[in-house]
């Protein structure tokens, strides 16, 4: 880190480092995320600025999302002042983009709120998943004591979905302590999708799969995806 950087991080403070955290968990955060998420007790334009410094200082970029709104991903002093890898830096692709994005609606604006769990988190409370199943999206329900295994809607057809849904249970089915959390109801998978039609029309292709006894699925309907499923389907 440079004396500049090095400068620049001393003069965060403890809300700003809060900001750093949720954007490091959900990878990318909106304005309107971040005051549902972390800064609760501002207004959107005081969330705003707080953002916009962050990115003045190095320790935030920001993107386009959707024009005119803006994403904000870690920045070269942000990964630093964090200890992360500087490929957060980037842009999001199109497909992570409208998964990450998601993922964080899903949690942040949701009632109740949920929390986005790391794959290092995922792998010390459920050290038998294997390390290539904690890299898909989970989120945890306080509320229920419920681990949430998410697969966001890209656009493609509903029979797709139903069976990328499939697939995430058949790679987790033979494991018995994978069992046992059905066992215990506190396993479900979620599917994010953008219009209650496409809810449906999912929903109809899920009956068409056997699943395990105990396995409990909840539809998410996220309308701000619209955007980007509309051009997986046409992509």
């Amino acid at each position: 880190m440079s004396v500049t950087e090095s400068l620049n991080t001393k003069r965060l403070k403890p809300r700003d480092l809060r900001v750093l955290a949720f954007i490091a968990r959900y990878r990318l955060a909106t304005v309107e995320a971040l005051r549902c998420g972390v800064l609760s007790e501002l207004s959107s334009n005081a969330v705003a600025k707080v953002a916009n410094r962050l990115c003045a200082l190095g320790c935030l970029r920001k993107f386009t999302l959707l024009h005119p709104t803006r994403y904000f991903v870690l920045g070269e002093a942000g990964t630093k002042t964090l200890g992360l890898r500087l490929d957060r830096t980037y842009p999001l692709g199109p497909q992570s983009l409208p998964t990450e994005y998601g993922v964080l609606l899903y949690c942040s604006h949701g009632h109740p709120q949920r929390q986005r769990l790391t794959a290092s988190e995922l792998r010390e409370r459920w050290p038998w998943l294997p390390a290539v199943l904690a890299t898909a999206p989970h989120a945890f329900d306080e509320s229920l004591q419920t681990l949430e295994l998410l697969r966001i809607d890209l656009g493609g057809p509903a029979d797709h979905v139903a069976r990328k849904c499939a697939s995430d249970i058949d790679s987790r089915r033979q494991l018995p302590e994978f069992k046992s959390l059905l066992d215990s109801g506190q396993f479900r998978l979620v599917f994010i999708t953008a219009t209650k039609e496409k809810s449906n029309a999912i929903k109809q292709a899920l009956d068409r799969h056997s699943w395990p006894a105990g396995l409990r699925v909840h539809a998410s309907v996220v309308p701000q995806l619209i955007h980007f499923t509309a051009r997986g389907q046409h992509a």
